[in-house]
């Protein structure tokens, strides 16, 4: 009866795991795949934002002669600078698209009935710390955008904004990264502990 039971049981967390672990992946990949789009399709829409955004309070990308009116990016913005600028808009996406992945490798992994291994203590420990690391990678990417920005304006023109701030959504970013690193260590000793009492038994 019992052997039957846990060949439920893992018959069970085997298509969990598996579902699990594909349903995060897909997350993944339409969250980079999402932001690719727009970038695609709207490239144009993205720049103004993001000029407009830099605007308030870099009133040298405003148009002297129209209120309230962007210099025209077509006209001063290099190739290279917008592709600094791309790159740097797609860090915090490819970051978090990255915690997807060890994620959906640790569910993979309890589908292949991995429970306490070491690889799975380490992967939640890896994504609690991307958890809560990458609350932190928006205001630098704003940073480094505004200097990519710098590159095409005069010397007397160049932007340097830095911006700092925790949000409610960054605070739950984080705290979940915290929690994600204190059960993984949980998890480490609970491991310690039944190996040294295997050995006794």
């Amino acid at each position: 009866m019992s052997t039957h039971i846990n060949g439920l049981a893992l018959q069970r967390m085997h298509w969990i795991g598996l579902l699990a672990a594909i349903l995060v992946w897909v997350l993944g990949v339409t969250e980079v795949g999402g932001n690719a789009t727009i970038w695609f399709f709207k490239k144009d829409e993205m720049l103004a934002g993001l000029l407009y955004a830099f605007a308030e309070g870099s009133p040298q990308l405003l148009d002297p002669f129209v209120e309230g009116a962007l210099l025209d990016p077509d006209t001063w913005l290099s190739s290279m600078v917008t592709a600094l600028i791309v790159f740097l808009d797609f860090l915090p996406v490819v970051l978090s698209a990255y915690a997807l992945w060890l994620t959906g490798l640790f569910f993979l992994r309890l589908s292949r009935g991995e429970t306490w291994t070491d690889r799975n203590i380490r992967v939640l420990w890896r994504v609690g710390i991307l958890c809560i690391v990458s609350p932190a990678t928006y205001p630098l990417v704003e940073t480094l955008q505004g200097l990519a920005l710098s590159i095409d304006l005069p010397p007397g023109d160049r932007i340097f904004q830095f911006s700092i701030g925790l949000s409610s959504a960054s605070a739950y970013e984080i705290i979940k990264g915290v929690l994600l690193c204190i059960f993984s260590i949980i998890m480490r000793d609970a491991k310690v502990l039944s190996d040294e009492q295997s050995q006794y038994i």
